[in-house]
């Protein structure tokens, strides 16, 4: 999927694309019961070109490019066909999510990059949707496949955890937010004074309430400064000395600074801070009912129940729990009233997510939609609860499994290619 974003973005940046390639309608390749026609493997080609053209680095000899956008093509028709088989589908919802994020690496809406893509010779919106579609299954193919065969037991966990690597990897991370106000070289007294004082009219802005990202924009002259100032996720090992003995002692929301360098004046806010000794999560206690749409009972329908349950369930004639047994079409937590138990930020869908973060406790939520269907729901509690263990034993497994993956992907890729049948056609081996 990299690949294809950094396709994408030069495609739509570039002042030249490729030219459009016309499309051969012959078989060059038969893979067990599909066909890769010669137009596929001589667009791919072309699109591999346009890409070392952008980067102007030196192109294998075309007889081994030819090959290796072949075999590429063949292993991808081979996924393709297992995730189908396999039931993978991807939905309208998550294709448009992952092209708008394709469309933002070149600061673009969806619309525009649509548009963008229309008017490049060479590109149309529907091949790269068609391909974006066709990563994602082979994306959810590989992860369901690999976690098969990428076993970590609880004693790898525990392993690691106490290993050197281990515990670096595991070491807390900050996210810092910066303000550089930079002086010349061989800066005069001067100019130190007039960087001091540019310093401290930030810190005035920052100490009056205005937003960290638009002072960053307003006064620094880091490379992040139209990001808002933010440095991202880094390790105390990977910021400046400076900022590391800060970061250490502040706490999330805290700015300190002017600190002096001699590339000028520096200010920073502590934005979070996760890993090290404690990670606590913020948690609701949630019920819901879901009413999912069928072939018999449509979308409007389905709403509509909801909405007279709810009514029922507001009016107190029937009680939120019995409701959720009778009717919710959530088999695990309708056994248990509704009860979803314990649920951190992030872990529902997004609709769900922000519903569950913004209702008042012990109030029944509007009806709304998901992905899956209909939902109400109440939140019965919340807490902050320690989740350092679980933390660090999934950041371990998280560590673990990347690097077992690119070996086991290699391994899976060869035995479905030497499993397949693979037949060339008009000289394209």
């Amino acid at each position: 999927m990299r690949a294809l974003i950094t396709l994408l973005c030069l495609l739509v940046l570039a002042p030249l694309a490729t030219a459009a390639v016309t499309p051969l309608d012959r078989i060059a390749v038969v893979v067990d019961d599909s066909a890769i026609l010669q137009s596929e493997i001589d667009k791919r080609i072309a699109d591999v070109e346009f890409q070392f053209a952008q980067r102007k680095s030196p192109l294998p000899p075309d007889d081994v490019l030819r090959k290796q956008v072949t075999e590429q093509l063949i292993l991808e028709t081979l996924q393709l066909n297992m995730a189908t088989r396999a039931g993978i589908r991807i939905d309208d919802g998550e294709l448009n999510a992952s092209l708008t994020e394709i469309a933002k690496q070149s600061n673009l809406s969806l619309q525009a990059f649509q548009q963008k893509l229309d008017a490049t010779p060479g590109a149309s919106y529907a091949e790269v949707r068609e391909q974006v579609k066709r990563e994602l299954m082979i994306n959810k193919l590989r992860q369901r496949r690999l976690q098969d065969r990428i076993r970590i037991t609880e004693q790898d966990v525990q392993n690691f955890l106490k290993s050197p690597s281990g515990q670096a990897e595991l070491a807390s991370e900050y996210r810092l937010g910066h303000i550089l106000i930079g002086l010349p070289e061989e800066a005069s007294p001067k100019d130190i004074a007039a960087g001091e004082a540019k310093a401290k009219e930030a810190l005035a802005a920052l100490a009056a309430g205005k937003d960290f990202a638009q002072v960053a924009a307003t006064y620094s002259n880091a490379e992040t400064a139209l990001k808002g100032g933010d440095l991202g996720w880094r390790k105390a090992a990977q910021l400046p000395t400076l900022f590391a003995e800060q970061a250490e002692k502040m706490k999330a929301g805290e700015v300190a600074g002017p600190l002096r360098t001699p590339g000028g004046f520096h200010i920073i806010k502590l934005l979070a801070k996760r890993g090290g000794d404690v990670m606590r999560v913020q948690q609701w206690q949630v019920e819901h009912i879901l009413i999912k749409p069928t072939e018999i009972l449509s979308s409007e329908d389905a709403k509509q129940k909801l909405e007279d349950i709810r009514a029922k369930v507001v009016s107190g004639s029937v009680k939120f729990a019995d409701a959720a047994r009778i009717n919710s079409d959530d088999p695990g937590s309708a056994r248990q009233g509704g009860s979803l138990g314990w649920v951190a930020a992030g872990e529902m869908v997004p609709e769900f997510d922000k519903r569950m973060q913004s209702i008042a406790p012990n109030t029944v939520s509007e009806v709304f939609q998901s992905s899956f269907g209909w939902h109400i729901l109440q939140v019965t509690g919340t807490r902050e609860h320690d989740v350092t263990e679980q933390y660090r034993a999934g950041m371990a497994r998280q560590a673990l499994y990347s690097r077992s993956y690119d070996e086991e992907l290699a391994s899976w890729l060869r035995e479905l290619r030497n499993d397949a049948f693979v037949e060339f056609r008009n000289n394209s081996k």
